[in-house]
Protein backbone atom coordinates (compact mmCIF):
# COMPACT_ATOMS: atom_id res chain seq x y z
CA UNK A 1 0.00 0.00 0.00
CA UNK A 2 3.08 2.21 0.76
CA UNK A 3 1.54 4.20 3.23
CA UNK A 4 -1.54 5.01 1.83
CA UNK A 5 -3.59 3.04 4.28
CA UNK A 6 -1.88 4.39 7.37
CA UNK A 7 -2.16 7.98 6.05
CA UNK A 8 -5.59 8.04 5.13
CA UNK A 9 -6.45 6.39 8.81
CA UNK A 10 -4.18 9.30 10.43
CA UNK A 11 -5.88 11.78 8.76
CA UNK A 12 -8.84 10.61 9.88
CA UNK A 13 -7.72 9.80 13.60
CA UNK A 14 -6.55 13.83 13.24
CA UNK A 15 -10.04 15.25 12.20
CA UNK A 16 -11.62 13.15 14.59
CA UNK A 17 -9.83 14.08 17.68
CA UNK A 18 -10.07 17.80 16.01
CA UNK A 19 -13.66 17.84 15.97
CA UNK A 20 -14.69 16.44 19.68
CA UNK A 21 -15.44 19.78 20.79
CA UNK A 22 -18.17 20.08 17.72
CA UNK A 23 -20.78 17.84 18.14
CA UNK A 24 -22.53 18.68 15.15
CA UNK A 25 -19.50 18.19 12.74
CA UNK A 26 -19.48 15.03 10.53
CA UNK A 27 -16.30 12.78 9.51
CA UNK A 28 -15.16 11.96 6.06
CA UNK A 29 -14.09 8.10 6.15
CA UNK A 30 -14.23 7.50 2.06
CA UNK A 31 -10.31 7.97 2.05
CA UNK A 32 -9.96 5.05 4.76
CA UNK A 33 -12.91 3.06 2.89
CA UNK A 34 -11.22 4.09 -0.75
CA UNK A 35 -7.82 2.46 0.73
CA UNK A 36 -8.92 -0.46 2.46
CA UNK A 37 -10.87 -1.75 -0.11
CA UNK A 38 -7.85 -1.53 -2.01
CA UNK A 39 -6.17 -3.54 0.78
CA UNK A 40 -8.92 -6.04 1.42
CA UNK A 41 -11.02 -6.35 -1.57
CA UNK A 42 -13.95 -8.74 0.14
CA UNK A 43 -15.05 -5.39 2.17
CA UNK A 44 -15.95 -4.11 -1.49
CA UNK A 45 -19.43 -3.30 -2.10
CA UNK A 46 -22.76 -2.94 0.48
CA UNK A 47 -22.75 -6.26 2.17
CA UNK A 48 -23.01 -7.00 5.46
CA UNK A 49 -19.26 -7.75 7.41
CA UNK A 50 -18.07 -9.34 10.27
CA UNK A 51 -16.85 -6.52 12.95
CA UNK A 52 -14.01 -8.86 14.23
CA UNK A 53 -12.63 -9.97 10.72
CA UNK A 54 -13.23 -5.80 9.57
CA UNK A 55 -10.95 -5.27 12.34
CA UNK A 56 -7.91 -7.86 11.73
CA UNK A 57 -7.67 -6.77 8.26
CA UNK A 58 -7.60 -3.00 9.29
CA UNK A 59 -4.86 -4.05 11.63
CA UNK A 60 -3.38 -5.96 8.96
CA UNK A 61 -3.42 -3.47 6.53
CA UNK A 62 -1.82 -0.93 8.74
CA UNK A 63 0.91 -2.94 9.96
CA UNK A 64 1.79 -3.84 6.31
CA UNK A 65 2.10 0.23 5.90
CA UNK A 66 4.52 0.88 8.71
CA UNK A 67 6.51 -2.48 8.90
CA UNK A 68 10.10 -1.67 10.25
CA UNK A 69 11.43 -4.62 8.10
CA UNK A 70 12.16 -2.47 4.84
CA UNK A 71 13.24 -5.68 3.12
CA UNK A 72 11.03 -8.89 3.57
CA UNK A 73 13.56 -12.11 4.44
CA UNK A 74 13.05 -15.45 3.02
CA UNK A 75 10.86 -16.56 5.43
CA UNK A 76 12.42 -19.16 8.44
CA UNK A 77 11.31 -23.30 8.47
CA UNK A 78 8.52 -23.74 11.01
CA UNK A 79 9.86 -26.64 12.63
CA UNK A 80 11.62 -25.61 16.39
CA UNK A 81 14.20 -27.63 17.39
CA UNK A 82 13.24 -30.26 19.69
CA UNK A 83 16.24 -29.38 21.89
CA UNK A 84 15.39 -26.23 22.81
CA UNK A 85 13.72 -26.41 26.71
CA UNK A 86 9.91 -25.66 27.19
CA UNK A 87 10.85 -21.52 27.80
CA UNK A 88 12.94 -21.54 24.87
CA UNK A 89 10.81 -22.66 21.87
CA UNK A 90 7.78 -20.13 22.24
CA UNK A 91 10.76 -16.98 22.14
CA UNK A 92 12.00 -18.53 19.25
CA UNK A 93 8.89 -18.46 17.54
CA UNK A 94 7.90 -14.52 18.35
CA UNK A 95 11.51 -14.36 17.22
CA UNK A 96 11.08 -15.73 14.10
CA UNK A 97 7.60 -14.01 13.83
CA UNK A 98 9.10 -10.47 14.73
CA UNK A 99 11.69 -11.63 11.89
CA UNK A 100 8.90 -10.56 9.23
CA UNK A 101 6.29 -7.97 11.12
CA UNK A 102 8.96 -5.95 13.64
CA UNK A 103 6.10 -2.79 14.45
CA UNK A 104 4.55 -1.47 16.72
CA UNK A 105 1.20 -2.90 15.89
CA UNK A 106 2.77 -5.87 16.49
CA UNK A 107 3.64 -4.86 20.19
CA UNK A 108 0.24 -3.43 20.87
CA UNK A 109 -2.23 -6.20 19.05
CA UNK A 110 -0.29 -9.36 18.50
CA UNK A 111 -0.06 -12.53 20.92
CA UNK A 112 1.06 -15.96 20.29
CA UNK A 113 -0.93 -19.24 21.03
CA UNK A 114 0.69 -22.71 21.95
CA UNK A 115 -0.66 -25.55 21.21
CA UNK A 116 0.43 -29.23 22.14
CA UNK A 117 -0.70 -32.19 20.97
CA UNK A 118 -0.66 -34.96 23.12
CA UNK A 119 -1.25 -38.85 21.40
CA UNK A 120 -3.18 -40.95 24.07
CA UNK A 121 -1.38 -44.25 22.62
CA UNK A 122 2.11 -43.40 22.91
CA UNK A 123 2.21 -39.93 25.13
CA UNK A 124 3.76 -38.04 22.09
CA UNK A 125 3.71 -34.68 22.06
CA UNK A 126 4.11 -32.46 19.42
CA UNK A 127 4.04 -28.30 20.25
CA UNK A 128 3.09 -25.59 17.99
CA UNK A 129 3.35 -21.99 18.21
CA UNK A 130 0.61 -19.17 16.11
CA UNK A 131 0.77 -15.66 16.29
CA UNK A 132 -2.57 -14.01 17.12
CA UNK A 133 -4.16 -10.37 16.34
CA UNK A 134 -7.73 -11.26 18.30
CA UNK A 135 -8.95 -13.88 20.48
CA UNK A 136 -12.99 -15.25 20.08
CA UNK A 137 -13.61 -16.17 23.73
CA UNK A 138 -16.31 -18.63 24.35
CA UNK A 139 -19.17 -17.53 26.66
CA UNK A 140 -20.36 -19.74 29.66
CA UNK A 141 -23.84 -21.00 29.41
CA UNK A 142 -24.36 -19.76 33.09
CA UNK A 143 -26.82 -17.52 34.60
CA UNK A 144 -26.03 -14.28 36.20
CA UNK A 145 -22.75 -12.83 35.36
CA UNK A 146 -19.91 -13.94 32.86
CA UNK A 147 -16.36 -13.35 34.43
CA UNK A 148 -13.22 -13.17 32.12
CA UNK A 149 -11.74 -16.03 33.86
CA UNK A 150 -14.72 -18.26 33.06
CA UNK A 151 -14.20 -17.34 29.70
CA UNK A 152 -10.65 -17.73 29.50
CA UNK A 153 -11.30 -20.81 31.41
CA UNK A 154 -13.23 -22.32 28.81
CA UNK A 155 -11.06 -21.16 26.04
CA UNK A 156 -8.28 -23.10 27.16
CA UNK A 157 -9.31 -26.50 28.46
CA UNK A 158 -7.92 -29.41 27.18
CA UNK A 159 -10.13 -31.14 24.54
CA UNK A 160 -9.55 -34.99 23.25
CA UNK A 161 -9.53 -34.84 19.13
CA UNK A 162 -11.47 -37.73 17.84
CA UNK A 163 -13.31 -38.94 14.73
CA UNK A 164 -12.64 -36.31 11.78
CA UNK A 165 -10.42 -34.59 13.95
CA UNK A 166 -8.21 -37.06 14.75
CA UNK A 167 -4.63 -35.79 13.92
CA UNK A 168 -1.52 -38.03 12.94
CA UNK A 169 0.83 -39.34 15.50
CA UNK A 170 4.58 -37.73 14.92
CA UNK A 171 5.87 -41.13 16.25
CA UNK A 172 3.78 -43.73 14.91
CA UNK A 173 2.93 -41.95 11.89
CA UNK A 174 -0.80 -42.93 12.63
CA UNK A 175 -4.14 -41.13 13.34
CA UNK A 176 -4.85 -41.33 16.93
CA UNK A 177 -6.83 -39.26 19.78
Amino acid sequence: MKGALITAFAMLMWDLWKSSDEADRALVTSPVTIQFQRFAARFTGYQQQDAQEFLRYLLEGLQKDVNRVDNLPKPKPTHIDDSLNASQKPLEAWKRFLFLKNLKFVDLFVGQFKFTLRCTVYGQASVTFDPFWDLSLPIPSMTGQVRLEDCFDLFTREEVLDGEEKPTCSMCQKRQR
